[in-house]
């Protein structure tokens, strides 16, 4: 049954491997010379419904397909994989769900907040828990989901300093620890895989979260190990002990065997470092895909892949935008210019 169901998700992805942008697409876009030009490029390609007809490009939808996508795939796959999927596609909508927090919390226009919505197929209305008028009411539509608890037990500290920081890490830590558990609970092949695709990046995530907390939250020692995941695989307890009494993060990065640019100041490392991460798991993901699918790497590769060309289009959109030459764009890139 689990060979069947992998062959399954593999001709699934073998059918969509195509709607991927090629090199030849890549280096016609970057040659666009205008913005104008590069709509009408994209208009050309799979991602052609990101543009709408006044021209207006929402890459959201990409990612809402890349969600679409996720939620096929586990539905191919054996209990314990199929769980452990799902909840990652969750990423989605807890985005959403911060997204209507955020506008709730800073009366922020209907409009601006619906733009940054990634358009789900399922779940709740988004639209309709925007026009909510207070956080606590946002969490009371959704006390049937598996956030309530987290949300609710986060309220207390939100209501007595008016901080939204309280309810987005209690959602964060929510999901990484369940996703955690559910990587463990997986073997052989499959719990390798999970743990070189999902496993590094919780690792990275936290260790990322540690710093922030650390340069720009001016957070105590008890604030960043309260904050944080205390079982991250590569980036447990001991490693965001350090962090707090001062570990620099070069030396943290390093561990990791990622390795920062010398002379930078730790906010630059800090930036760089999430670049190199993400571009590492680019590269494994590009390196995966070409292999034979048959068991989780696969799947979890191609799912990276959906992530990935939504980041380079976004470079690519704003840097056209910004004025930035083709150069400084690929740079920006995941993929090798």
């Amino acid at each position: 049954m689990s060979l069947f169901s992998y062959a399954a998700a593999q001709g699934y992805i073998r059918a969509r491997l195509a709607r991927l942008l090629d090199r030849a697409t890549w280096d016609r876009l970057l040659g666009a010379r205008t913005p104008a030009e590069l709509r009408q490029l994209l208009l050309e390609t799979a991602v052609a419904p990101a543009v709408l007809r006044d021209g207006t490009i929402v890459l959201q939808i990409l990612r809402g397909e890349a969600c679409s996508a996720g939620r096929a795939l586990a539905r191919f796959l054996p209990r314990g994989s199929r769980e452990l999927v799902a909840w990652y596609n969750r990423r989605f909508e807890i985005e959403n769900l911060k997204t209507v927090l955020r506008a709730v919390h800073y009366h922020l226009e209907r409009s601006r907040a619906l733009s940054s919505l990634v358009p789900l197929q399922s779940g709740w209305r988004w639209e309709a828990l925007l026009e909510v008028g207070s956080v606590a009411g946002v969490i009371d539509q959704v006390r049937e989901s598996p956030y309530a608890r987290p949300l609710e037990h986060a309220m207390e500290r939100y209501t007595q300093e008016h901080r939204l920081f309280y309810l987005e890490v209690a959602i964060d830590l929510f999901y990484f620890q369940r996703l955690v558990r559910l990587i463990e609970a997986e073997s052989g092949a499959n719990e390798a895989d999970a743990r070189k695709f999902l496993g590094r990046w919780i690792a990275i995530e936290n260790l990322l979260w540690a710093y922030r907390y650390r340069i720009y939250g001016r957070m105590t020692p008890e604030e960043i190990i309260n904050y944080t995941l205390h079982r991250a695989f590569a980036v447990g307890l001991d490693t965001i002990r350090r962090v707090a009494l001062g570990s620099p993060l070069a030396i943290e990065a390093g561990r990791l065997g990622l390795q920062p640019s010398v002379g930078l100041s730790e906010a630059e490392t800090l930036t760089e470092m999430e670049h190199q991460a993400e571009r590492e798991r680019f590269e494994l993901a590009s390196a995966i895909i070409s292999r034979p699918l048959a068991r989780l790497g696969g799947i979890l590769g191609y799912l990276w892949l959906l992530d990935g060309e939504v980041h380079d289009l976004t470079v690519l959109v704003e840097g056209k935008a910004s004025g930035l030459s083709s150069a400084e764009i690929a740079r920006r890139f995941l993929r090798a210019a």
